[in-house]
């Protein structure tokens, strides 16, 4: 099996060297599939698609609210199949979305990058074996199971589609994988998994994963998982920055040859892939039914949506994605800023939500800003973090404004003032709005941290409803829905 699927592999090279060296070209070829979509033209209406700047003059810009009436219909549509509905994360905004995920999407977009990975882990490691040994998967699941239809987490909708012959590479079973039983969920996956001698790699969101990692260790015995799984080759992370996980992920499984490899697979679709797995940057998927356009990020704070073809984008430039799919989608905005840091090939970042954001006292706070802060000054005090979050305190009649940051630490400073204090002083280096903000506690005063206890993060989760592998807490947020939650269960 193993030497099929490396030769299988090699059947991509062709696409992907004219995803390389003609993008535009292939990006226009998605247009017209996107226009000829029937699934898109129920949701959206008829399609002008003669050119891009026809198609860009005829559609407005949409955000889900604008569409979400008409994909209610979908589901129950005879006439039209859309065999998915992708559920939205369930991040702490509260707010779920149900993406329309046709088969043919399926096929056409997160199987292709399935394979696509597989080229890369493959392309880079000539005694990668992903079909000689075990693999452990931790994703999302599935919440209902109609006659038409299926509801679920885009991971929890994959993992039930692996192949039967396929499975038994495979760990958890595919029963446990899609449960919707969280905790139920990582208690089994942890038995199979710790008495498994081989595994090769491990896919999951970062915070989800090194849980379940913890448990792993704790009930095979091995405090390092090298020595449980000799063979352990790779991980494919994605959904949140892994930069602040790699130190915890390192001590976790010891001094060992791994590889890890990002992906950008969203509810929407399965958009970038790492492609050099030692460089940064993620190959833009242009050939996988899907049309992209960008618009300033400066621009969209601003009202102005001029949205642009992939041709024109610049390094370096913060851009607001915008998708059309073959699966309903209609120049959607689907609320990641990313930026290009190459153009032949399009490679991408991610490094920020436009919903992340504080911006309370004209800080304009960003989330690569408290990553690249929170980076430096946990190496200084050789810390870790789980999870955190970020709000305003409002100037009152008695005090002026400040950040208030709830942390789950898994090791916590030694001293935690001046930890504070460094914490501060490398976001007023990040960010020069904050520091003339904080200038002689002119507008603001020293953020506040309030540690959380191991597992709070979890337990709001659970009482919020959106416990699960997907689940992320948000990171910046512009007003105080998440902070005033935490505080009440800090009580």
């Amino acid at each position: 099996m193993n030497f099929l699927v490396r030769s299988y592999t090699r059947v991509w090279d062709k696409e992907l060297r004219e995803i390389a060296h003609h993008c535009d070209h292939v990006q226009l070829r998605q247009l017209e599939k996107v226009a000829s979509s029937t699934i898109t033209q129920y949701i959206n209406g008829k399609i002008e698609a003669k050119s891009y700047e026809a198609f860009k003059a005829a559609h407005p810009l949409t955000q889900y609210d604008d569409i979400r009436d008409r994909i209610t219909l979908l589901k129950d549509e005879s006439n039209i199949k859309c065999e998915y509905f992708a559920q939205s994360a369930g991040t702490t905004s509260g707010i779920k979305k149900l993406i329309p995920t046709s088969e043919r999407y399926v096929r056409c977009n997160h199987l292709r990058g399935s394979w696509y990975l597989l080229h890369t882990l493959y392309k880079y490691d000539e005694n990668m074996s992903v079909f000689k040994t075990k693999n452990l998967l931790i994703g999302g699941s599935l919440y209902e199971r109609h006659k038409s239809y299926t509801i679920g987490d885009i991971s929890g909708i994959m993992l039930n589609r692996i192949p039967q012959f396929f499975r038994p590479w495979y760990v958890p079973s595919t029963k446990t994988a899609v449960s919707p039983n969280w905790h139920e969920k990582i208690e089994i996956t942890a038995t199979e998994a710790a008495s498994e001698k081989s595994i090769s790699l491990i896919g999951g969101t970062p915070t989800w994963v090194i849980s379940l990692l913890k448990k792993i260790q704790k009930k095979s015995g091995k405090k390092q998982l090298s020595n449980l799984w000799p063979n352990l080759k790779a991980y494919i992370h994605g959904g949140v920055n892994f930069t602040p996980y790699r130190y915890q992920m390192d001590a976790l499984i010891g001094p060992h040859n791994m590889r890890y490899i990002e992906v950008y697979n969203a509810s929407e679709g399965f958009f970038a892939y790492q492609d050099r797995p030692d460089e940064e940057g993620m190959l833009l998927m242009c050939a996988s039914g899907l049309f992209f356009e960008f618009v300033k990020y400066e621009d969209y704070k601003s009202d102005i949506y001029d949205a642009i073809f992939i041709k024109d984008v610049q390094l370096d430039t913060p851009y607001v994605m915008v998708i059309s799919t073959i699966s309903g989608l209609l120049r959607y905005v689907q609320g990641d800023v990313i930026t290009f840091v190459t153009l032949a090939p399009y490679r991408i970042k991610v490094i920020n939500r436009i919903s992340d954001f504080v911006n309370a006292f004209g800080e304009d706070l960003m989330t690569q800003q408290v990553e690249q802060a929170l980076l430096t000054v946990n190496a200084k005090y050789q810390t870790t973090i789980n999870h955190f979050t970020i709000a305003p305190y409002y100037i009152t009649a008695d005090e002026k404004g400040k950040h208030e940051w709830f942390i789950e630490f898994e090791k916590e400073p030694s001293d935690l003032s001046k930890y504070t204090e460094d914490l501060d002083q490398a976001i007023r280096s990040n960010n020069t709005n904050y520091a003339q903000k904080r200038a002689h506690d002119l507008a603001m005063t020293p953020l506040k941290i309030y540690v959380l206890p191991k597992g709070k993060v979890s337990e709001y989760f659970k009482k919020y409803g959106t416990l699960g592998g997907q689940s992320k807490l948000q990171k910046l947020r512009n007003d105080r829905s998440i902070a005033d939650r935490l505080l009440s269960m800090l009580d």
